[in-house]
């Protein structure tokens, strides 16, 4: 990574693990209250609603725009990308 310039963010920092407690407790407190109040006591039915319902309504509720609409991905120009992802069976 350091070859290429990519940096790499940990997901255990503090903001990160925040922002993992809340999903977590999204999914795991309101989820279960909105299937109990629906009726839904199947995986097949549960898997529907999560599909055709819930995941848009989190989405439209609790999504943020980007402060950067633009592209992250920059191009890799004068690098040797095969070089770096050349499957090699010595580094398994």
């Amino acid at each position: 990574m350091r070859d290429l310039g990519i940096e790499m963010i940990p997901a255990y920092s503090p903001q990160a693990r925040g922002r993992s407690e809340r999903n977590f407790g999204t999914w795991q407190g309101r989820l279960p209250q909105e299937l109990r109040s629906r009726g839904i006591i199947t995986v097949e039915k549960a898997n529907r609603f999560l599909r055709e319902q819930y995941i848009a309504e989190l989405n439209r509720r609790f999504s943020v725009a980007a402060t950067q609409p633009e592209s992250a991905f920059v191009p890799a120009s004068g690098k040797d990308l095969e070089h770096f992802f050349r499957y090699s069976r010595s580094a398994w």
